[in-house]
């Protein structure tokens, strides 16, 4: 985040992590303060002054979605020969990046686009969060797919937390991958089956076996689960 800007090698530190065969994701507020600081030696892309105000999305080769009110951005300019938009901003026949991958090194770098109005990142449509999360989760074996003000806390023994602050119940799909095709509730002691789906394969991500989950939070109330791993038992 924007915060890193005070790290004096920050910039270093990205390039070596990159190099190494590793992603990195910045947001558009740290890639504004780090401008003429380096981070053009990794990717060119631009944080301008210029602002759109954009309802309509599309992530990766998706189906156009729209959020329920208009959510205002910067406009991200960035060079098409080696960088390539993950999730789009639409206004008209006009496009902006909301995740954006540069290929630098053995690596990539992402630049999240933050809102003007940081709440605003709680309109983006499911379609919208879910890639999000899908590349912010690249070495984890779990992520979250569905609407907003839904939570997932992770824990390294296999176990795992969902909550929601929402009022209302809410159906959320948790995605596992590898061999994990069980999760158990431990307040209930309920199993649930998953079901087989369609890896994403991201850059530099081979796609691995998935399972999805589908459980439903009660409202501002939490879940607490461990993952079955077939091969194994219960995750550690």
């Amino acid at each position: 985040t924007e915060s890193a800007k005070y790290d004096p090698a920050i910039v270093q530190k990205i390039q070596q992590r990159i190099q190494s065969g590793k992603n990195v994701m910045i947001t558009s507020g740290l890639l504004r303060a780090l401008q003429g600081k380096g981070i053009e030696d990794i990717a060119e892309i631009t944080y301008t002054d210029r602002k759109a105000l954009v309802s309509e999305f599309k992530a990766g080769w998706g189906k156009m979605v729209k959020s329920s009110q208009e959510i205002l951005i910067p406009q991200i300019n960035y060079l098409t020969n080696d960088s390539w938009e993950e999730v789009s901003a639409i206004k008209g026949a006009t496009g902006w990046p909301l995740l954006h991958r540069a290929q630098y090194s053995k690596g990539y770098l992402y630049v999240l686009t933050i809102p003007e109005n940081f709440s605003d990142l709680y309109q983006y449509p499911p379609e919208v969060l879910n890639r999000i999360r899908s590349v912010a989760s690249q070495g984890l074996n779990l992520r979250l797919e569905g609407p907003s003000m839904v939570s997932m806390f992770l824990y390294d023994n296999g176990t795992f937390i969902v909550e929601s602050f929402l009022p209302e119940p809410v159906k959320v799909k948790v995605i596992t991958s590898g061999t994990a095709t069980s999760i158990e509730d431990l307040l209930s002691e309920e199993t649930i089956k998953g079901t087989a789906v369609q890896a994403f394969m991201g850059r530099n991500r081979p796609a691995e076996p998935e399972h999805s989950f589908e459980i439903t939070i009660k409202p501002h109330s939490y879940r607490v689960f461990r993952i079955i791993d077939t091969n194994q038992g219960v995750s550690k």
